[in-house]
Formats: structure tokens, sequence, C-alpha cells
């Protein structure tokens, strides 16, 4: 019985062709929409988190949970020589780079504004960040205690400061002794945010451990890479066993967490989208099939006076409303996939949206990623919504009475 209600359902759906198509590629290219925006949303999240790690996050950081809670710049990491010591042994952490950090004041000639001034080691630095490495003007720190600095191009334009300009730099150190310092501009570099440009520039710690009256071997944090970051969590739990008790260890999604809550909020943005989707095809859905059943009362009323029970015209109704979605799923889903793979390769040019792009970190190529772990899921939801927009043109055809619509011309 399931066999012939599923063959006559699969007619009844072709005996209006035109109607039936278009319901069917509606439904695909709603599929293929939801699918496309999925990859392509995933993608520009991957790309924007990759750069912030390697830009001015790195995979891990290492500090004191003193220094982490008020910024006390005489918090540096003690026993440093042990905790850096255990970077090197570890067979899991590729590289590693220590900071010392104080706010500070920049004044060049009439403008000045409050910056981050990053004090680094001028060789590790670019073994963990790629803003080392990114200097579009002049060269990046060389001296590990010279009056070098390098600064970002928006808080460059911001300034008015070209290369080889003179600037102050002025802090508190440990003492609470102001500090005022005349450095001069080596370097220009172009980070993915321009919002981090505008608020970090970088010194030799060397130098900054000087200005702050600390010792020549302080750091305020040591951030690191990993070999493999899927598995963080363990290098983190072994290095954790291997450093002092008073070193607090720190992933990147606890560095800065609203780039750690992205990808969650991401998936069940998208799943919300995906079903707002599917809803609105829903909705033309069940207006072909009340189409469907008003155009058949006739033969809908012939079939109940020959003795087609209840359940039966119910179950074909739900059926050709299934198979009317159904039809339209692995056309969509393939699309869908075909579509992310081709321009996974090629990338997405966002040329003309690139300087907003550049403020939140993202490049203006886009490089979507296909999505197969929600394929299931989309599956699933035409599967719901179809039954569930089944039972109103069912109930209607069962209200039908069989002599009256006998009667429908």
């Amino acid at each position: 019985m399931m066999r012939n209600t599923l063959s006559m359902a699969w007619r009844n759906i072709w005996r209006s062709p035109w109607r039936s198509s278009v319901v069917i590629i509606a439904m695909a290219l709603g599929i293929w929409a939801g699918i496309f925006t999925i990859g392509l949303t995933r993608g520009m999240n991957t790309a924007r988190t990759d750069s912030a790690l390697n830009d001015y996050i790195g995979h891990g950081r290492i500090s004191t949970e003193t220094y982490m809670v008020n910024g006390d710049i005489a918090a540096y990491i003690p026993q440093y020589q042990e905790v850096t010591a255990s970077l090197e042994a570890s067979d899991q952490v590729s590289a590693w780079a220590p900071r010392l950090i104080t706010s500070s004041m920049i004044q060049s000639g009439s403008k000045s504004t409050a910056v981050m001034v990053m004090g680094v080691d001028p060789e590790r630095e670019g073994l963990v960040f790629s803003s080392a490495v990114n200097v579009v003007e002049g060269h990046f720190l060389t001296d590990p205690s010279g009056d070098e600095l390098v600064i970002g191009q928006s808080l460059a334009d911001k300034l008015d400061v070209m290369l080889d300009d003179r600037i102050v730099l002025t802090f508190q150190d440990q003492t609470g002794n102001i500090y005022a310092g005349l450095f001069w501009v080596t370097g220009i570099y172009d980070g993915v945010s321009n919002m981090v440009e505008e608020a970090n520039l970088y010194v030799s710690i060397g130098t900054l451990s000087e200005a702050l009256a600390l010792p020549s071997s302080s750091a305020h944090e040591i951030r690191y890479r990993v070999t493999d970051l899927a598995e963080l969590d363990a290098t983190q739990a072994k290095l954790t066993a291997s450093m002092p008790a008073v070193v607090q260890l720190d992933g990147w999604k606890r560095i800065n967490p609203e780039l750690g809550m992205t990808d969650d909020i991401m998936a069940q943005a998208m799943l919300i989208f995906i079903t707002i989707i599917l809803l609105a095809m829903s909705f033309g859905i069940l207006n072909t099939m009340l189409m469907a059943i008003l155009e058949r009362q006739r033969e809908l009323g012939m079939l109940m006076a020959i003795g087609m029970n209840k359940s039966r015209l119910f179950a074909l109704i739900v059926t050709e409303t299934l198979l009317l979605s159904l039809a339209g799923l692995p056309i969509g889903i393939a699309l869908g996939h075909v579509s992310l793979t081709l321009t996974a390769k090629t990338g997405i040019s966002m040329a003309s949206v690139e300087q907003g792009m550049a403020e939140y970190g993202i490049a203006s190529t886009i490089y979507p990623v296909t999505v197969p772990e929600y394929y299931l899921t989309i599956a699933a939801l035409v599967f719901v919504l179809s039954f569930l927009f089944s039972l109103y043109p069912a109930r209607k055809a069962l209200k039908l009475n069989p002599v009256e619509s006998m009667r429908v011309l």
C-alpha cells in the first residue's frame, strides 16, 4: 500500500509539471542560497580568526594572574628562565616571544593619542606574529636596546607620522616616575585590523625594560605558537605541569573571548538563517498544495466515494507535499557544495568594501569553505517543515464532502 501511495503521489505532482517545477526550483535555490551563505560566512570568520592569531593574538599566552587582573607593570613573569626553558623543551611549541606592555601617550608634532607600547624581542617576534613581517615602509626593530619604533599604518596616518620622524612616548615606570623618551620611526607595518594598528606600536624589549625600571630578563607575557592548533588544550596542560605554579596559561579563546565566541554564535545564526529560508519555501509549497486540492476536489471526492479511507487520503496528501519538498533538496545541496568548492579555490573579491572590512580584520578576498556538517541538518529541517506544512492541506482534503466534491466541474 505504501508503494502504491508513493507512486500515486509522484504521478500527482507531475500532473502540473510547470507549477511543480517552479516549486522544486525555488526550494533548490533556497537551499543553495542558505548553504552558500553559511560557507561564505564560515570562510570569512575562519580567515578573520587565522589572521588575528597570526597578526596579534598568537595561539597561547603565559602571564601572571596579577598582571591580567590589574595590569600592574611590576607583575612580570617570575622564574622567567625556567618558563622559557619549558617552552624550548616542548615539542608541541613551535615558537615563542616575550613582551613587556605598558600604556603610553604618543606625541608627534601637534597631535597625540593613547597607545599600548609593546616591548618585543626583535628576533623572536617575527616567529610568532606576522606584524613583524608585514612592514610596508622601512624595517622592523633591529637593535635590542635602541630607540627604534615601529608604528601601524593607521596610527601613522592619524598622527601624520612618516618614516624617520621623531616621536615622544610618555608613561610611568614601576616606581611611579614619569618617563618621556624620544624615538624615531624605523618602520610602518600593515596589520589585519585597523583598530589594532591604531592601538599598538613596537619598541625593543630591552629599551622598554630599562625605561620601566624592570630587570633586563623580564616579560609581562609570553605569546607562543603550537605545531597543532587542534591539540592546544593538551599542549597547555603539559606546559602547565612543567612550569611554576605562579604563572597562568591561556589559549587564544581566553585571550580574545569575542573571537572565540564567534564560531558558536555564527553556527546558531546560520541555522536560524537557513530555517527562515526554508520557512519561506514551505509557505510556497503550502500554497501549491492548497491550490492542487481545490483543483482536484472532484477527483478526491470520487476516490473517497469508491472507498479510499481518510487515513490513506491523508497519507497521499502528506506524501505529495514531502516529495515536492524533498525533490529540490539534493539539487540545492549539490549546487551549494559545487559553488562552495569552486569559489574556495578562486575566492570572492570584496574590493569595493575593502576599507570597511579591514576595520574588523577581514581580508578583501574571501575564500568560502564547504560545510558538509550542515547538510544532514538541512535535510532534517526540510523534512520536518514539509511534514508540518503538509498537515493543513491534508486536513483540508479530509473535510471534503464526497457528494458535493463530485458535483464540482
